[in-house]
């Protein structure tokens, strides 16, 4: 079964589509204070995993529901990888998870499965996410890099001395010298 390419106006609709569900997960980080970078972690293994409930329409389904699983398996390392670590293995794979979609699921043999405006709503709401987990990724480094200059100021030599009197309170009153 061949499918039949999106004109633009459709490809412009889709994509608008992809862009509102981004901007709507961003608002949803913004309103919950949850951490963009885990939220999207959480959505590139969703998407991952719609593809796969897709291949279970192919005409083989077991073979392309491996395919599939293996996707899951390459871009959830990517976002696990982004929970425990650096926002930036997210970033990279909502980079790669569009050239992916558009490669596979939109001109290549994917296609027989993947709803077409599925696949380009998607790409767009990958480059979104991408595109703003690294803005906040920049901005939470400068954010921290100006509050560790403005603690390392004045609150790191306050905290010493503290410590320093807490441990010789607590040799006193085990008897050793002061």
């Amino acid at each position: 079964m061949v499918k039949a390419m999106l004109d633009t106006t459709e490809i412009l609709i889709f994509a608008g589509v992809g862009l509102v569900f981004a901007l709507g997960l961003l608002a949803f980080c913004k309103w919950s204070g949850a951490a963009v970078q885990r939220i999207a972690a959480y959505a590139l293994i969703a998407l991952c995993f719609l593809y796969v409930g897709f291949a279970f329409r192919a005409e083989e389904s077991g073979p392309w529901v491996g395919v599939e699983m293996t996707g899951v398996a390459v871009f959830g390392t990517l976002a696990g990888m982004s929970i425990i670590g650096s926002p930036w293995w997210v970033v990279v794979g909502f980079a790669l998870h569009p050239l992916y979609a558009i490669y596979f699921h939109y001109i290549g043999a994917a296609s027989q499965f993947a709803p077409a405006p599925f696949v380009v709503a998607n790409a767009a709401f990958d480059v979104v996410m991408a595109l703003f987990v690294a803005y906040a990724a920049l901005r939470g480094g400068r954010k921290n890099a100006t509050r560790a200059a403005e603690s390392s100021e004045e609150a790191p030599p306050q905290r010493k001395l503290a410590a320093r009197s807490q441990h010789r309170s607590q040799r006193r009153d085990a008897g050793g010298p002061a």
